[in-house]
C-alpha cells in the first residue's frame, strides 16, 4: 500500500511540475551583462518543442529554419519585419499554451468531467492520491506542493464554484497568461527564492536564484562578471525603496511588469541580434546566419519544434 501511494505522489509531482509554466519574462532573459540563448530558443519555438534539437547537425539546423522563415513572412515581401516576428512568438507561446493544456485536460478520467468541469476534490485525488487527504502521510515537500495548487486553483475559479471549465483551467497551469492571476505568480516566485521564509527577497536570495558556483569551476569560486552587475541591478533598479529586499510589489515590477509585451521586446532582441545591414528587418539569409540565435545548437535544448515537425506544415 505504501509504495503504491507513493507511485500515485510520484504520478502527481511529474503533474504539478508540467502544470507550473514559467512566464515568459525578462527575469531569465539577461543576468548582467550575460544573455540567456535559451530564452530566445524558447519564445522563438515554444517551450513544448524543445528536447531534440542538440540531436540536429547545424546543417539540418538551417535547413529546417530555412522552411520555417516563409511562414512568418505574412506581407509575402521577401524580408521578416518586426510586427512579424512578433506575430510569430505570440503564436508559438499560444500554440505551447494550448496544447498543454488541452493534452494534460484529456489525461483526466471522462466521469470526473462533470458538464464541462472537474471538481478540487477529483482533481487533488487523480493528482495527489486522495480527495482530502485523509489517512495520507505526506512529506512537507508534497504538503506544500498540495498547498500551493488549492490556492492556485482558489485563484484560477473566476466564478468561485470549486470547479474548473477549460478556460480556468488553462489559467490554473498557465497563471502567467491571465491578468487575474499575476498576484499568484509573483507570490510563488517569492516563495521559492525567499529561502529564509521572511516573505521578502534579500540580495543573496536574488543572487543566488540565478547563480552557482559549482557551475563555474574553472572560476574556482571567483564570480563572473554578470553577478556583479546583478547585484547593481538590485541595488539600483530592483529595491526601489532601498530597503535591501524586494517586496512583492518590487517583485511584480520585476517578473510582472504592467504594461510590458515581452513578445515585443524579443522580437526587438532578435532582429536587432541578426540584422546584420542594418535595414530594421531580416532576410532569410540573415536569419540562417544567426540560426544558434533562433534555434539553438548543440549547446542548447530549445529546438524541437523543427526536430518534430516539418515547419511548412506550421
Amino acid at each position: 500500500m505504501r509504495s503504491m501511494l507513493a507511485v500515485v505522489l510520484l504520478c502527481g509531482a511529474v503533474a504539478l511540475a508540467e502544470h507550473h509554466g514559467d512566464p515568459l519574462s525578462d527575469k531569465d532573459h539577461f543576468q548582467g551583462d550575460k544573455h540567456d540563448t535559451k530564452f530566445d530558443h524558447d519564445a522563438f519555438l515554444g517551450k513544448d518543442q524543445a528536447a531534440e534539437f542538440d540531436e540536429l547537425t547545424p546543417e539540418k539546423s538551417k535547413e529546417k529554419l530555412g522552411k520555417l522563415v516563409p511562414k512568418m513572412d505574412s506581407n509575402g515581401d521577401g524580408f521578416i519585419e518586426e510586427n512579424e516576428l512578433k506575430d510569430h512568438i505570440n503564436f508559438m507561446q499560444k500554440r505551447y499554451v494550448n496544447n498543454d493544456v488541452e493534452r494534460t485536460w484529456k489525461n483526466y478520467k471522462a466521469e470526473k468531467i462533470v458538464d464541462g468541469k472537474i471538481g478540487w476534490t477529483d482533481y487533488r485525488e487523480m493528482v495527489y492520491g486522495s480527495p482530502d487527504g485523509v489517512g495520507q502521510a505526506l512529506s512537507p515537500e508534497y504538503a506544500k506542493m498540495i498547498a500551493r495548487d488549492e490556492r492556485r486553483w482558489a485563484a484560477a475559479d473566476y466564478d468561485s464554484d470549486s470547479k474548473m471549465d477549460r478556460t480556468e483551467y488553462g489559467c490554473f497551469m498557465h497563471p502567467e497568461d491571465c491578468d487575474h492571476m499575476r498576484d499568484v505568480v509573483v507570490s510563488e516566485t517569492v516563495d521559492d527564492i525567499d529561502k529564509n521564509k521572511d516573505g521578502f527577497v534579500d540580495l543573496e536570495e536574488y543572487i543566488g536564484d540565478m547563480y552557482r558556483p559549482t557551475d563555474y569551476p574553472e572560476l574556482n569560486g571567483k564570480e563572473p562578471d554578470w553577478v556583479a552587475s546583478e547585484r547593481e541591478m538590485f541595488k539600483e533598479h530592483r529595491d526601489k525603496n532601498s530597503d535591501g529586499k524586494l517586496d512583492k510589489d518590487e517583485m511584480r515590477d520585476w517578473i510582472m511588469p504592467v504594461g510590458f509585451d515581452h513578445a515585443d521586446a524579443e522580437a526587438k532582441h532578435l532582429v536587432a541580434s541578426a540584422d546584420d545591414d542594418k535595414d530594421g528587418k531580416l532576410s532569410a539569409e540573415e536569419i540562417i546566419a544567426h540560426y544558434d540565435t533562433f534555434v539553438g545548437s548543440q549547446a542548447t535544448d530549445y529546438g524541437e519544434q523543427l526536430q518534430k515537425h516539418d515547419p511548412s506544415d506550421l
